[in-house]
C-alpha cells in the first residue's frame, strides 16, 4: 500500500469516531426504539466474520435490512475497513458521501471524504470543497488545514496552499513530523512549482 492509500487507510480505520463518522445512533418516530430485522441481525454477524467481497456485501445487507440505529454507526465502520483492505477507494468514498449527508456538520467526516477524494481518487478539486468544509467545521483541526493545503497545491493555488499548510503547522508544530511529502509541497508552493 503506497503512503498515499496508508494516510487513507489509517483515516478510514481511526479508533473511537466510527459512530460520529459513519453514523451515529439516531432517534426515530417511536422514540429511537427501531426493532432490528433477524435478517439484519444475520447479515451483520457474516459481515463481522467473512473477509472481502461477501463480507462487503454482508455489511450492506444488513444496512439495507434494518440494523438497529445503535450498531448502525460501528457496522458502517467495519464497511470502511473491508472497502479499504479491498482498495475499494470510489466506494469508500460514496460511504463518505453518505456520512456527510447524514450529519453535515460533522468535520471529521468531511476530513475522511477529502482525504479519500484527494490521496486515492486524486480528484484533488473535489476534495478542496470537502476539506475547506471540514476546516470550516474545526478550524482548530491542523491536520485538516495540513490535507486542505495539500489538496489546493495540487489544484494549482500556491498561495492558498502556503497559507493552509503553515496554518497546521502553527496549530501543531509537529504536524510535519513523518510527513516529507507535505514539507515538500510548502516549499513548491513558496516557489510557485507545481506539486506533485
Amino acid at each position: 500500500m503506497s503512503g498515499a492509500f496508508a494516510l487513507v487507510a489509517a483515516l478510514a480505520l481511526a479508533p473511537g469516531s466510527a459512530s460520529r463518522v459513519l453514523g451515529a445512533p439516531s432517534s426515530s418516530a417511536d422514540g429511537g426504539r427501531v426493532r432490528e430485522t433477524p435478517a439484519a441481525r444475520e447479515q451483520a454477524r457474516l459481515c463481522e466474520r467473512l473477509e472481502g467481497d461477501e463480507a462487503v456485501d454482508a455489511c450492506r445487507a444488513a444496512l439495507r435490512l434494518g440494523i438497529g440505529p445503535a450498531r448502525r454507526g460501528p457496522l458502517r465502520e467495519l464497511l470502511a475497513r473491508r472497502l479499504v483492505a479491498l482498495e475499494r477507494w470510489s466506494e469508500l468514498a460514496d460511504l463518505y458521501r453518505e456520512s456527510v449527508q447524514l450529519d453535515p456538520k460533522n468535520a471529521e467526516a468531511w476530513q475522511r471524504l477529502g482525504s479519500t477524494l484527494l490521496f486515492a481518487l486524486n480528484l484533488a478539486a473535489e476534495a478542496v470543497a470537502a476539506l475547506q468544509q471540514a476546516v470550516r467545521l474545526a478550524p482548530a483541526d491542523a491536520v485538516s488545514h495540513l490535507t486542505l493545503g495539500l489538496a489546493l497545491a495540487a489544484v494549482r493555488r500556491p498561495d492558498d496552499a502556503v497559507a493552509e499548510l503553515l496554518a497546521a503547522e502553527r496549530l501543531d508544530p509537529t504536524v510535519f513530523e513523518g510527513r516529507p511529502a507535505a514539507r515538500e509541497a510548502l516549499a513548491a508552493a513558496r516557489e510557485g512549482r507545481p506539486w506533485p
